[in-house]
């Protein structure tokens, strides 16, 4: 990889509220678009709404601490 890319500006977006409100959508650099989760930052592709759910409820640290300290974690019994 040459250089690493910037953001140039952060778009509004009227996709699926649920799943975009832990989300930026983030014009780069290089002229195309990229998801960047609002809780760690990581930079995903913004076609897929499917990936982006499943980054924010099973792959995301900060949000998995928050679940835990909630005790939802995967050990947790709700019964």
């Amino acid at each position: 990889m040459a250089s690493e890319e910037e953001i140039v500006l952060i778009l509004e977006t009227k996709r699926n509220p649920a799943i975009w409100k832990n989300f930026d959508l983030c014009l780069m650099s290089d002229n195309h678009e990229m998801a960047r989760c609002k809780n760690c930052g990581k930079f995903m592709k913004a076609a897929a709404n499917s990936t982006l759910k499943k980054h924010t409820d099973k792959h995301c640290p900060v949000t998995k601490a928050k679940k835990e300290e909630k005790g939802e974690g995967a050990g947790s019994s709700n019964m």
